[in-house]
């Protein structure tokens, strides 16, 4: 099987701050306005979005998330592979890139394997991937334990425990790994972004009580502190198992393995290359020779990452209940508000300034300046042409009415372009044939 060649990117490296913590309708009259409710809620954007928009970036049309939250809610992912092919299948021009590999993927091993789950699918093939990452990992590996053989004995010993964590996690054999509270609230926040888009409010109450507990927890580990440490967790444990999480089985895993880490015990844990990165910076920090220091974490970052290499997006699915592999693979589409000027840069909560754009490119774009992402996204033009185009087409459907969305939007989007562009984008409205004034 031919897999995606990695495209490695560096970062900043400075050590002290690497780590500290995405038909047109014609020849319909002038109309006269009909009097529709506020503009200035994006809930009236979001309810848009369930009628397959395109990104104003890609293209592509849109999954509404209410939809994935449905699948969800029904545990639709949890079926057999073969049925959730067919899922993915009515996303078809949704799905993109990698995403669109591993829908691959699926499908064909669900041919030889119909009954298996999803995850069943992904545990199955994970040594070939394994294999094939680890041809990737090793020169860099070497790379880093040449460069470590020459620094002071104590720094070695460091770098030797980690590597031989490491190793283990690879191979996925048990390793004694010290509880970590910052790992620990990484990953029981990134469980709580999964669930805040599930939309559940029952969940979220769980979730937020279960932060509010962790809150509790010595930042570190010592005689003094791990006593209390125990008892939070298993506290935690307690209101999960009495809860509607008490089967989500992401929260299960983390609450389990850090029970068994503060008493000590062997656990098998994934190889993670941002944990990787962040323990080998607090080692290097160590180090007095400050190029020595940016050379080590250069070659580091070096390591693939799931966006790029496809095996080690197969591996970090790998780890996850079916439940969670389908919502990511269907994550990077969903439709979210993008602020078209940017909070950061004084953009306003309104109508005016929202247009749709999936997660990926939203989370892509951050804050960079609207001439910017032109520069970046050359084909934005067009796309923001269809964006418009569909949204007038719903508009003579009869959408906006039945909403009551002022149709205005339309004009304000296309108004927002040429002003954030520089005059450069000048989207065609002319199919709207109202009269504003």
């Amino acid at each position: 099987m031919k897999l995606p060649t990695a495209n490695l990117y560096s970062l900043n490296t400075d050590v002290l701050q690497f780590y500290t913590s995405s038909d047109f309708i014609t020849g319909i009259p002038y109309l006269t306005i009909i009097p529709f409710g506020s503009v200035q809620n994006s809930a009236k954007l979001k309810i848009l979005f369930g009628y397959k928009l395109p990104c104003i970036y890609s293209g592509i049309p849109m999954i509404d998330a209410k939809q994935l939250t449905k699948l969800i809610k029904a545990k639709a992912f949890d079926n057999s592979a073969n049925d959730v092919v067919r899922i993915f299948e009515s996303y078809e021009d949704s799905i993109i890139g990698m995403e669109k590999d591993m829908v691959k993927l699926i499908e064909e091993r669900a041919k030889i394997h119909p009954d298996f789950n999803i995850h069943d699918i992904l545990d199955e093939i994970v040594p070939f991937y394994q294999k094939d990452l680890y041809k990737t990992q090793a020169p860099i590996f070497y790379q880093l334990r040449e460069t470590f053989q020459s620094l002071p004995q104590e720094i070695q010993s460091e770098f030797n425990i980690l590597m031989d964590e490491t190793s283990k996690k690879i191979a996925r054999t048990p390793v004694i790994v010290p509880f970590s509270t910052k790992e620990f609230w990484y990953k029981l926040i990134k469980i709580k972004n999964d669930i805040t888009n599930e939309n559940d409010i029952k969940s979220k109450k769980v979730i937020n009580r279960l932060i509010k507990e962790a809150k509790r927890l010595a930042l570190s580990t010592n005689k003094s502190t791990i006593k209390h440490q125990k008892s939070v967790v298993d506290f935690m444990d307690l209101i999960r198992k009495k809860s509607v999480l008490k089967d989500d089985i992401t929260l299960k895993d983390l609450i389990e393995i850090s029970k068994a880490r503060l008493e000590n015990g062997a656990v098998v844990i994934p190889f993670s290359r941002k944990a990787f990165i962040y323990d080998l910076a607090k080692i290097v920090s160590k180090i007095n020779d400050k190029t020595l220091q940016d050379k080590i974490m250069q070659t580091a970052v070096k390591l693939p990452t799931s966006s790029q290499n496809f095996s080690a997006y197969v591996l970090k699915l790998a780890c996850e209940p079916s439940e969670k592999i389908g919502a990511r693979i269907l994550w990077p589409s969903l439709a979210s508000v993008e602020h078209l000027l940017p909070r950061s840069c004084g953009g306003a909560n309104e109508m005016s300034n929202y247009a749709g754009a999936t997660t990926r490119e939203n989370s892509m774009r951050k804050s960079i300046e609207f001439k910017e992402q032109l520069k970046l996204r050359p084909d934005c033009p067009k796309f923001c042409q269809m964006y418009v185009d569909r949204l007038i087409e719903l508009y003579y459907e009869g959408v906006f009415e039945k909403h009551k969305i002022n149709p205005k939007y339309i004009v304000d989007f296309k108004n927002t372009i040429y002003e954030l562009s520089g005059h450069a984008v000048n989207l065609d409205i002319s199919r709207l044939k109202i009269n504003f004034s």
